[in-house]
């Protein structure tokens, strides 16, 4: 239903905004690792319940509130959404009642440096190669038609490396040149 699709995407848009990943919603939901992954997958059927979103909202106010105190810690001005509910996740309009084909878009349209950059880090395969500064401006650039420059992307690039989310790391390329490389996970036993 598209609904349900909508309601997928406008999670995935607004998690990947914050830099949360799927993983770290699904253990709040205290769920499979992989639970909001497999809903936000074209090859699963999976959806959301009012319980779950219910759920979700509180997490993404707490997340997007935390934010916002870095923000202020680092004297930036930016002024992000901070209370999230049920209600932000729906369409404002009617969507049709029709089935729809689940189809889920690696890098969501339309989105800023931000989560376009998660999105590259999440659902791409971009930076399982070193990527130097340059190379990742020119990819959200061509994936979103935007004029972006590095500075759009420091801030961001910062918490890809450090802290709870940290999914990148840097290393010197020969030129030495920053370059940012995908974060290899433990293997479990």
């Amino acid at each position: 239903m598209p609904i349900e699709l909508y309601i997928i995407i406008k999670i995935r848009a607004i998690r990947l905004d914050l830099g949360i990943t799927a993983e770290e919603i699904s253990l709040f939901l205290e769920k499979n690792p992989k639970y909001i992954g497999h809903i936000e997958s074209n090859a699963h059927n999976a959806k959301y319940n009012d319980e779950i979103l219910s759920s979700i909202a509180l997490y993404l106010t707490e997340r997007a509130k935390e934010k916002q105190k870095e923000f202020i810690k680092e004297n930036d001005s930016t002024i992000i959404k901070t209370e999230y509910n049920i209600y932000d996740f729906y369409p404002t309009e009617i969507l049709s009642d029709e089935k729809v084909i689940k189809e889920i878009p690696p890098i969501p349209s339309g989105s800023g440096p931000a989560p376009t950059l998660n999105a590259l880090i999440e659902a791409t395969d971009f930076f399982k190669k070193a990527r130097t500064l340059k190379e990742i401006v020119e990819k959200a650039n061509k994936e979103q038609s935007q004029n972006w420059e590095a500075s759009n992307f420091t801030r961001s690039l910062e918490r890809a490396v450090k802290g709870k989310n940290k999914r990148l790391k840097v290393i010197l390329n020969d030129n030495g040149l920053n370059t940012y490389i995908l974060l290899k996970k433990p293997k479990k036993d």
